[in-house]
């Protein structure tokens, strides 16, 4: 007789501070939903490393636009730690001219960049304001040093 075993699955869940973010249109209408973590340090570091990327960016004559617009896709998932291609750029493809004439990666990174900024701000004063709670009973005894000091040695 065969004995099936129940086994628990050990499980750790924290709180990874990603937040969702719906993306809309000027009219309003939701167009997708986009999940990453806004106030991810990391995000600084893999910025300049994109950034470099982007810097030196070319293009091979037999690379599809396609092909091409994939790799800024890529680049764009490795830079937010999440998936862009199936949120911003199922809307619009990165190379997309926009009125303003910049191209839709342009106005998703500014677009993107705001929230993180605004995200670190907040996120920024409430860690201020709890380690200020915590050390302001230090500041207030603050030792009453001398001029005076004696020498060791």
């Amino acid at each position: 007789m065969e004995q099936i075993q129940n086994q628990e699955t050990n499980t750790i869940v924290i709180d990874d501070g990603s937040k969702e973010y719906d993306i809309k249109n000027h009219y309003g209408e939701n167009l997708a939903v986009f999940r990453f973590r806004p106030a991810d340090t990391n995000i600084i570091s893999r910025y300049e490393e994109v950034q470099q990327y982007f810097a030196n960016f070319t293009t091979d004559e037999k690379e599809t636009v396609t092909e091409c617009e994939q790799r800024v896709i890529e680049k764009m998932d490795y830079l937010m730690g999440a998936d862009t291609g199936s949120t911003f750029f199922s809307i619009l493809g990165p190379f997309s001219p926009m009125a303003n004439g910049k191209l839709f990666v342009e106005v998703c990174m500014d677009t993107l960049c705001d929230v993180i900024n605004k995200e670190f701000d907040v996120r920024i004063k409430r860690t201020q304001s709890r380690v200020s709670k915590y050390t302001q009973k230090y500041q207030q005894h603050k030792p009453n040093y001398t001029k005076k000091r004696r020498r060791h040695g």
